[in-house]
């Protein structure tokens, strides 16, 4: 390699102590860019709008609490065990069909307060609603969690309306999910009540088949037992003159017949009800199914640990993260400037020898 190259790679290595000199030599670079960095941080941090954060705590309730939705006369109609109804409810808080129908009602109250802090006639209503439910954040319990629950957080600039705002979302959704349970039970429950219904129905019609079949056949019965004039029974519990062992209707006589034929038409002026097998039964299950009565003041779906309490203090802006993180950018940009400065200088430098290079030969020569 000759004496040239070996000086140009000498020359294109980077010297740490070489930068380091670079930036003491261009120290007011450095220093005036974390100043101004600090004051524009400074600046932001001290006058950007607060932000409020509270929180609601939701938890699994006992199995007692929901009793009332598992009472005996409800079995096999409806049931509902805690863990299904702190999911559902779970799932319910953070449906954003149930924001955006709680953002719809906010709205229609006109508080001109309120709907300052919600909305803002420079977006559609759907970017309004967005920037609304971004508002919320959630937290689910880890692995090792024991208890089972559920953080809801809200966000806002005013700290009385983000504490009401969030518990008043909370009672929503509870109610919602109330209104929802009673929905689904009064459809379960009339599902079943239509079903038992149907089937006491057929158990009367088959019912109604089979009296009608036999009052026809002792009416044709005693039509013969009177053409042979046959008025008592043919046989009796003395009478060893048996034709089988269930021997022609006719021969019962007609007095027998009729007595019976007019007992089953007096039927229609009692409650047939009791004739048939199995449909008291039935009404009894219909009759508990109707009577059932939940008392609704004494079910919990989850337990309210915590309720959202007015935030003391801004969560945003935080103040000193921000401007630590102004001194660190501009700590930052201030070493590139300052080597960018002295970069610029040795090469005004390397152009200005380059040029008087020329002249000191030609005198020379």
């Amino acid at each position: 390699m000759s004496m040239d190259a070996s000086h140009a790679v000498s020359h294109d290595e980077i010297d740490l102590f070489d930068l380091i000199d670079d930036i003491k030599d261009k120290w007011y670079w450095l220093v005036g860019t974390v100043a101004l960095s600090l004051c524009f941080a400074l600046i932001y941090a001290f006058n950007a709008s607060p932000v409020y954060q509270t929180e609601v705590v939701y938890k699994e309730v006992r199995e007692a609490e929901l009793l009332q939705l598992n009472q005996p006369r409800l079995q096999g109609v409806f049931s509902l065990t805690s863990e299904m109804a702190f999911k559902e409810v779970r799932a319910l808080a953070r449906s954003g069909n149930t924001k955006r129908a709680f953002y719809n009602e906010l709205l229609t109250e006109n508080d001109a307060t309120l709907r300052e802090l919600i909305y803002d006639e420079k977006f559609t209503p759907e970017q309004n609603f967005s920037k609304f439910s971004d508002r919320f954040t959630y937290a689910d319990p880890g692995a090792k969690e024991i208890d089972v629950l559920l953080r809801i957080k809200f966000e806002l600039k005013n700290p009385q309306w983000a504490t009401t705002l969030l518990n008043r979302y909370s009672d929503f959704v509870l109610q919602r999910y109330l209104a929802e349970v009673q929905s689904a039970l009064e459809l379960s429950k009339q599902s079943r009540l239509d079903a038992l219904h149907l089937e006491a129905e057929g158990l009367r019609t088959a019912y109604q088949a089979e009296k009608k079949q036999r009052m026809l056949q002792l009416e044709e019965a005693s039509s013969i037992a009177a053409s042979i004039k046959q008025n008592m029974p043919f046989y009796s519990g003395n009478n060893n003159a048996l034709l089988g062992s269930q021997p022609p209707l006719f021969m019962l006589g007609q007095t027998v017949l009729n007595a019976e034929l007019a007992q089953m038409r007096g039927r229609d002026e009692r409650d047939e009800d009791e004739f048939i097998p199995g449909l008291p039964e039935l009404n009894w299950t219909i009759q508990n199914l109707q009577e059932v009565h939940v008392n609704w003041d004494s079910v919990r779906f989850v337990q309210l640990d915590q309720s959202a309490v007015l935030p003391l203090k801004p969560i945003k802006p935080r103040k000193l993260m921000i401007v630590a993180l102004g001194g660190v950018a501009g700590g930052m940009a201030g070493v590139m400037f300052a080597l960018l400065a002295a970069a610029q200088v040795r090469r005004r430098k390397s152009k200005g020898g380059r040029r008087r290079l020329p002249g000191m030969l030609k005198s020379r020569g």
